[in-house]
Protein backbone atom coordinates (compact mmCIF):
# COMPACT_ATOMS: atom_id res chain seq x y z
CA UNK A 1 0.00 0.00 0.00
CA UNK A 2 1.24 3.69 -0.45
CA UNK A 3 1.10 6.12 1.64
CA UNK A 4 -2.81 7.29 1.37
CA UNK A 5 -2.39 11.17 3.08
CA UNK A 6 0.23 12.06 0.15
CA UNK A 7 -1.09 14.47 -1.68
CA UNK A 8 -2.96 13.60 -4.86
CA UNK A 9 -3.26 16.03 -8.01
CA UNK A 10 -6.38 15.72 -9.64
CA UNK A 11 -5.95 17.24 -13.38
CA UNK A 12 -9.76 17.62 -15.17
CA UNK A 13 -10.92 17.80 -11.75
CA UNK A 14 -13.71 19.97 -12.55
CA UNK A 15 -15.07 17.48 -14.79
CA UNK A 16 -17.74 14.52 -14.21
CA UNK A 17 -14.88 12.03 -13.39
CA UNK A 18 -12.33 14.82 -11.10
CA UNK A 19 -15.16 16.05 -9.20
CA UNK A 20 -16.24 12.87 -8.16
CA UNK A 21 -13.37 11.61 -7.26
CA UNK A 22 -11.61 14.99 -5.83
CA UNK A 23 -15.22 14.53 -3.10
CA UNK A 24 -14.26 11.07 -2.18
CA UNK A 25 -10.89 12.07 -1.63
CA UNK A 26 -11.65 14.61 0.43
CA UNK A 27 -13.95 12.94 2.47
CA UNK A 28 -10.90 10.59 2.78
CA UNK A 29 -9.14 13.14 4.73
CA UNK A 30 -6.17 12.40 1.28
CA UNK A 31 -4.89 16.63 0.65
CA UNK A 32 -5.52 16.86 -2.76
CA UNK A 33 -4.50 19.31 -5.68
CA UNK A 34 -7.46 20.14 -8.04
CA UNK A 35 -6.21 21.90 -11.59
CA UNK A 36 -9.03 22.44 -13.90
CA UNK A 37 -9.83 25.09 -16.35
CA UNK A 38 -13.67 25.47 -14.70
CA UNK A 39 -12.11 25.35 -11.03
CA UNK A 40 -12.32 28.19 -8.65
CA UNK A 41 -8.92 29.27 -6.94
CA UNK A 42 -8.17 28.47 -3.46
CA UNK A 43 -8.30 25.92 -0.61
CA UNK A 44 -11.05 24.25 1.04
CA UNK A 45 -11.10 21.44 3.57
CA UNK A 46 -7.85 19.12 2.33
CA UNK A 47 -8.65 20.63 -1.01
CA UNK A 48 -6.44 23.20 -3.05
CA UNK A 49 -8.33 24.70 -5.96
CA UNK A 50 -6.36 25.58 -8.93
CA UNK A 51 -7.94 27.46 -11.70
CA UNK A 52 -6.33 26.86 -15.39
CA UNK A 53 -4.68 24.96 -18.43
CA UNK A 54 -2.84 21.56 -17.91
CA UNK A 55 -1.18 23.90 -20.74
CA UNK A 56 0.19 26.55 -18.52
CA UNK A 57 3.65 25.19 -17.79
CA UNK A 58 4.11 26.82 -14.60
CA UNK A 59 0.84 26.37 -13.12
CA UNK A 60 1.24 22.60 -13.91
CA UNK A 61 4.95 22.09 -12.62
CA UNK A 62 3.77 23.83 -9.39
CA UNK A 63 1.09 21.40 -8.89
CA UNK A 64 3.64 18.15 -9.98
CA UNK A 65 5.46 19.29 -7.29
CA UNK A 66 3.30 19.04 -4.50
CA UNK A 67 1.97 15.61 -5.22
CA UNK A 68 3.48 11.94 -5.85
CA UNK A 69 0.61 10.93 -7.38
CA UNK A 70 -0.94 12.09 -10.44
CA UNK A 71 -4.57 11.37 -11.78
CA UNK A 72 -5.62 12.32 -15.35
CA UNK A 73 -9.11 12.39 -15.59
CA UNK A 74 -8.98 15.79 -18.00
CA UNK A 75 -10.84 15.21 -21.78
CA UNK A 76 -12.55 17.71 -24.09
CA UNK A 77 -13.97 15.17 -26.90
CA UNK A 78 -16.08 12.24 -26.90
CA UNK A 79 -16.88 10.20 -29.75
CA UNK A 80 -19.18 12.15 -31.80
CA UNK A 81 -17.11 15.68 -31.67
CA UNK A 82 -13.65 13.83 -32.61
CA UNK A 83 -15.71 11.99 -35.77
CA UNK A 84 -16.12 15.69 -36.82
CA UNK A 85 -12.86 16.96 -35.80
CA UNK A 86 -10.21 14.38 -35.00
CA UNK A 87 -7.26 17.15 -34.67
CA UNK A 88 -9.17 17.50 -31.09
CA UNK A 89 -7.89 14.39 -30.15
CA UNK A 90 -4.24 15.39 -30.71
CA UNK A 91 -4.65 19.35 -29.66
CA UNK A 92 -7.05 19.00 -26.97
CA UNK A 93 -6.30 15.62 -25.22
CA UNK A 94 -2.79 13.97 -26.61
CA UNK A 95 -0.78 17.38 -26.34
CA UNK A 96 -2.14 18.50 -22.82
CA UNK A 97 -1.17 14.71 -21.36
CA UNK A 98 2.62 15.15 -23.32
CA UNK A 99 2.94 18.41 -21.19
CA UNK A 100 2.53 16.53 -17.99
CA UNK A 101 4.85 13.64 -19.34
CA UNK A 102 7.45 16.48 -19.59
CA UNK A 103 7.67 16.43 -16.32
CA UNK A 104 9.36 13.30 -15.41
CA UNK A 105 12.78 14.40 -16.29
CA UNK A 106 12.70 16.92 -13.27
CA UNK A 107 10.44 15.57 -10.81
CA UNK A 108 11.10 11.78 -10.45
CA UNK A 109 9.02 8.81 -8.76
CA UNK A 110 5.55 10.32 -9.60
CA UNK A 111 3.14 7.68 -10.65
CA UNK A 112 0.10 8.85 -13.11
CA UNK A 113 -3.37 7.31 -13.51
CA UNK A 114 -5.11 8.03 -16.71
CA UNK A 115 -8.46 7.40 -17.72
CA UNK A 116 -8.56 5.58 -21.23
CA UNK A 117 -11.71 3.47 -22.40
CA UNK A 118 -13.03 0.13 -22.82
CA UNK A 119 -15.69 0.76 -24.16
CA UNK A 120 -13.99 2.40 -27.80
CA UNK A 121 -10.03 1.22 -27.91
CA UNK A 122 -10.70 -2.40 -28.55
CA UNK A 123 -13.36 -2.31 -31.59
CA UNK A 124 -14.61 -5.24 -33.53
CA UNK A 125 -12.46 -7.30 -30.69
CA UNK A 126 -13.92 -6.31 -27.45
CA UNK A 127 -16.42 -9.21 -26.43
CA UNK A 128 -14.99 -10.11 -23.19
CA UNK A 129 -11.64 -8.32 -24.03
CA UNK A 130 -8.40 -8.65 -21.38
CA UNK A 131 -5.77 -6.12 -21.75
CA UNK A 132 -3.87 -7.82 -23.72
CA UNK A 133 -6.24 -7.73 -26.74
CA UNK A 134 -5.03 -6.06 -29.93
CA UNK A 135 -6.08 -2.08 -30.03
CA UNK A 136 -8.50 -1.71 -32.91
CA UNK A 137 -10.77 0.80 -32.59
CA UNK A 138 -12.91 2.33 -34.82
CA UNK A 139 -13.50 5.53 -33.78
CA UNK A 140 -10.93 8.63 -33.62
CA UNK A 141 -12.11 8.49 -30.18
CA UNK A 142 -10.90 5.59 -29.10
CA UNK A 143 -7.51 6.27 -31.45
CA UNK A 144 -6.95 9.26 -29.21
CA UNK A 145 -7.11 7.02 -26.02
CA UNK A 146 -4.72 3.82 -27.92
CA UNK A 147 -2.26 7.06 -28.75
CA UNK A 148 -2.26 8.21 -25.24
CA UNK A 149 -1.73 4.84 -23.98
CA UNK A 150 1.36 4.95 -26.06
CA UNK A 151 2.62 7.69 -24.83
CA UNK A 152 2.27 6.50 -21.34
CA UNK A 153 4.49 3.52 -22.44
CA UNK A 154 6.78 5.26 -23.26
CA UNK A 155 7.33 7.60 -20.55
CA UNK A 156 7.48 4.95 -18.02
CA UNK A 157 10.35 3.24 -20.26
CA UNK A 158 12.22 6.16 -20.32
CA UNK A 159 11.93 7.80 -16.79
CA UNK A 160 11.53 6.63 -13.00
CA UNK A 161 7.65 7.10 -13.65
CA UNK A 162 5.50 4.50 -13.31
CA UNK A 163 1.94 4.47 -15.03
CA UNK A 164 -1.91 3.09 -14.41
CA UNK A 165 -4.43 3.59 -17.64
CA UNK A 166 -7.49 2.16 -16.38
CA UNK A 167 -10.18 1.14 -19.19
CA UNK A 168 -13.71 1.91 -17.59
CA UNK A 169 -16.91 0.69 -19.74
CA UNK A 170 -19.66 3.20 -20.16
CA UNK A 171 -19.89 5.15 -17.74
CA UNK A 172 -23.07 6.77 -15.78
CA UNK A 173 -24.09 8.24 -12.45
CA UNK A 174 -24.72 11.44 -10.96
CA UNK A 175 -23.66 14.80 -12.08
CA UNK A 176 -22.89 13.34 -15.85
CA UNK A 177 -23.38 15.67 -17.97
CA UNK A 178 -25.03 15.36 -21.39
CA UNK A 179 -23.33 15.19 -24.41
CA UNK A 180 -23.99 15.06 -28.02
CA UNK A 181 -23.59 10.99 -28.80
CA UNK A 182 -22.45 10.27 -25.79
CA UNK A 183 -23.66 9.53 -22.24
CA UNK A 184 -26.83 7.25 -22.99
CA UNK A 185 -28.76 7.40 -19.25
CA UNK A 186 -28.59 11.05 -18.60
CA UNK A 187 -29.73 11.28 -22.67
CA UNK A 188 -32.40 8.95 -21.82
CA UNK A 189 -33.53 10.87 -18.66
CA UNK A 190 -33.91 13.64 -20.71
CA UNK A 191 -36.43 11.69 -23.21
CA UNK A 192 -38.52 10.16 -19.89
CA UNK A 193 -38.95 13.63 -18.60
CA UNK A 194 -39.75 15.74 -22.58
CA UNK A 195 -41.15 13.26 -24.01
CA UNK A 196 -39.12 13.53 -27.24
CA UNK A 197 -38.20 10.36 -28.78
CA UNK A 198 -34.83 8.35 -28.22
CA UNK A 199 -33.30 8.40 -31.11
CA UNK A 200 -31.34 4.40 -31.62
CA UNK A 201 -29.30 3.38 -34.31
CA UNK A 202 -29.53 0.06 -35.42
CA UNK A 203 -32.25 -2.01 -34.14
CA UNK A 204 -31.34 -1.42 -30.40
CA UNK A 205 -29.79 -5.07 -30.12
CA UNK A 206 -26.26 -3.82 -29.04
CA UNK A 207 -24.94 -4.73 -25.73
CA UNK A 208 -22.77 -2.51 -23.73
CA UNK A 209 -21.58 -3.22 -20.01
CA UNK A 210 -22.32 -0.27 -17.46
CA UNK A 211 -20.27 1.08 -14.92
CA UNK A 212 -21.35 3.43 -11.98
CA UNK A 213 -19.34 6.21 -11.20
CA UNK A 214 -18.73 5.21 -7.79
CA UNK A 215 -17.40 2.06 -8.63
CA UNK A 216 -15.08 3.86 -11.21
CA UNK A 217 -14.06 6.46 -8.35
CA UNK A 218 -13.05 2.99 -5.87
CA UNK A 219 -11.08 1.33 -8.59
CA UNK A 220 -9.37 4.73 -9.22
CA UNK A 221 -8.10 4.89 -5.88
CA UNK A 222 -7.38 1.47 -5.61
CA UNK A 223 -5.01 2.04 -8.19
CA UNK A 224 -3.17 4.81 -6.01
CA UNK A 225 -2.97 2.96 -3.10
CA UNK A 226 -2.27 -1.10 -4.12
CA UNK A 227 1.36 -1.76 -5.15
CA UNK A 228 1.26 -1.97 -8.80
CA UNK A 229 3.19 -5.46 -10.30
CA UNK A 230 4.76 -3.68 -12.75
CA UNK A 231 5.99 -0.24 -14.23
CA UNK A 232 2.70 0.40 -16.93
CA UNK A 233 -0.41 -1.59 -15.85
CA UNK A 234 -3.58 -1.44 -17.73
CA UNK A 235 -6.65 -2.64 -16.12
CA UNK A 236 -10.52 -2.67 -17.57
CA UNK A 237 -12.99 -1.48 -15.39
CA UNK A 238 -16.65 -2.87 -15.54
CA UNK A 239 -19.59 -4.24 -13.95
CA UNK A 240 -19.38 -7.98 -15.74
CA UNK A 241 -23.16 -7.53 -16.94
CA UNK A 242 -24.06 -6.49 -20.39
CA UNK A 243 -27.28 -4.72 -21.59
CA UNK A 244 -28.67 -3.81 -24.96
CA UNK A 245 -29.95 -0.24 -25.40
CA UNK A 246 -33.98 -1.79 -25.73
CA UNK A 247 -33.05 -3.02 -22.49
CA UNK A 248 -31.20 -0.01 -21.10
CA UNK A 249 -34.64 2.38 -22.36
CA UNK A 250 -36.77 -0.18 -20.18
CA UNK A 251 -34.69 -0.29 -17.43
CA UNK A 252 -34.28 3.66 -17.09
CA UNK A 253 -38.29 3.89 -17.81
CA UNK A 254 -38.57 1.57 -14.60
CA UNK A 255 -36.37 4.19 -12.56
CA UNK A 256 -38.03 7.29 -13.60
CA UNK A 257 -41.23 5.63 -13.69
CA UNK A 258 -42.17 7.17 -16.92
CA UNK A 259 -42.52 5.88 -20.47
CA UNK A 260 -39.68 7.03 -23.14
CA UNK A 261 -40.72 7.01 -26.88
CA UNK A 262 -37.86 5.04 -29.24
CA UNK A 263 -36.85 6.23 -32.72
CA UNK A 264 -35.03 4.02 -34.76
CA UNK A 265 -31.99 5.22 -37.03
CA UNK A 266 -30.16 3.06 -39.62
CA UNK A 267 -27.02 1.80 -37.86
CA UNK A 268 -23.63 3.75 -37.76
CA UNK A 269 -20.59 2.14 -38.80
CA UNK A 270 -18.75 2.99 -35.78
CA UNK A 271 -21.03 1.30 -33.55
CA UNK A 272 -20.05 -2.65 -32.13
CA UNK A 273 -22.08 -5.05 -31.47
CA UNK A 274 -21.02 -5.60 -28.03
CA UNK A 275 -18.59 -3.96 -25.56
CA UNK A 276 -18.39 -5.84 -22.55
CA UNK A 277 -14.39 -5.73 -20.95
CA UNK A 278 -13.38 -8.82 -18.69
CA UNK A 279 -12.64 -7.38 -15.21
CA UNK A 280 -10.80 -10.28 -14.34
CA UNK A 281 -7.46 -8.38 -13.93
CA UNK A 282 -8.24 -5.41 -11.75
CA UNK A 283 -10.15 -7.97 -9.83
CA UNK A 284 -7.38 -10.23 -9.57
CA UNK A 285 -4.77 -7.32 -8.56
CA UNK A 286 -6.10 -4.54 -6.98
CA UNK A 287 -9.29 -6.29 -5.20
CA UNK A 288 -11.51 -4.15 -7.04
CA UNK A 289 -14.96 -4.90 -8.27
CA UNK A 290 -18.19 -3.63 -9.23
CA UNK A 291 -20.58 -2.78 -6.06
CA UNK A 292 -23.27 -1.22 -7.79
CA UNK A 293 -25.70 -2.81 -10.36
CA UNK A 294 -27.40 -1.54 -13.10
CA UNK A 295 -30.57 -0.89 -11.41
CA UNK A 296 -29.27 0.33 -8.62
CA UNK A 297 -27.33 3.09 -9.88
CA UNK A 298 -30.60 4.54 -12.73
CA UNK A 299 -32.60 4.68 -9.65
CA UNK A 300 -29.96 6.80 -7.75
CA UNK A 301 -29.32 8.65 -10.85
CA UNK A 302 -32.87 9.17 -11.34
CA UNK A 303 -32.99 10.43 -7.26
CA UNK A 304 -30.02 12.92 -7.59
CA UNK A 305 -31.99 14.08 -10.96
CA UNK A 306 -34.91 14.85 -9.44
CA UNK A 307 -33.18 16.65 -6.41
CA UNK A 308 -31.18 18.47 -8.61
CA UNK A 309 -33.44 20.00 -11.47
CA UNK A 310 -35.27 23.26 -10.28
CA UNK A 311 -39.07 23.10 -9.87
CA UNK A 312 -40.90 25.61 -11.67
Amino acid sequence: MRETKEPVLVLGSAGFIGSALCSKLASQGRPVCALGRSEHTGALGPITHLRGSIEDKHLLREAVARCSTLVYTASISTPATSAADPALEVIGNLLPLSRVLECAADFPGRHLVYLSSGGTIYGDLATNASEDFPLRPRSYYGAGKAAAEALLHACVATSDWTATSLRPSNLFGPGQPVSKGFAIVPTLFDRASDGEPFQIWGDGSIVRDYCYIDDLIRAIIAATTVAQTKRFNVYNVANGRTTSILELVKACERASGQHIQVEFKPPRGVDVPSVSPSAKAIREDLGWSAEIDLETGLRRTWEWRQQSTPSN
